[in-house]
């Protein structure tokens, strides 16, 4: 099969557009990642290499949560798959500002952060690994306070190897 020198030079154009398009996302992503460290770095680097959920919540400026029942935490009784636990979370608070997730007996129990901007709707759904039967524990930023909900969830088989 050959090729002729039109398509040839067709070819290597678009290859080189290909090239030129990935250098610019490269560029972009390393002047955003400058201009915004914790953003490339991760939210709160402390909280979520914390192995101990206490030290984790402290680091993440959450221990003094007051829970609340108006937070919703949909999470299954019993996963038969821990490596793939669906969690859903809706905080009706006025204001939520961030909605943070914890998994209490996980290597690293700080699993998650979520920036609600104003205009979204505060609930995500997510799909976590779990180590082992353990409680949920979810924190809503709303209002200047911190709020929490905490639900058990039992697993089969773990899903993280630490």
């Amino acid at each position: 099969f050959m090729r002729s020198r039109a398509t040839l030079g067709r070819v290597r154009t678009g290859r080189r557009r290909w090239l030129a398009r990935c250098a610019a996302a490269a560029a972009w992503l390393a002047g955003m990642a400058a201009a915004f460290p914790g953003w490339a770095a991760g939210r709160n680097r402390e909280a979520f290499d914390a192995t101990v959920l206490d030290a984790g919540l402290i680091a993440a400026g959450v221990a003094d949560a007051v829970e609340t029942d108006q937070i919703v935490l949909k999470a299954p009784d019993i996963a038969e798959n821990s490596a793939l636990v669906h969690i859903e979370i809706e905080s009706k608070l006025a204001d939520t500002r961030s909605i943070l997730l914890f998994a209490e007996k996980n290597p690293q129990p700080f699993v998650a952060q979520f920036d609600i901007l104003p205009g979204m709707d505060p609930f995500v759904a997510v799909r976590i690994k779990m180590a082992e039967s353990a409680f949920l524990r979810v924190v809503v930023l709303a209002g200047g306070k911190a709020y929490m909900i905490r639900r058990e969830t039992k697993v089969t088989v773990g899903g993280c190897a630490g």
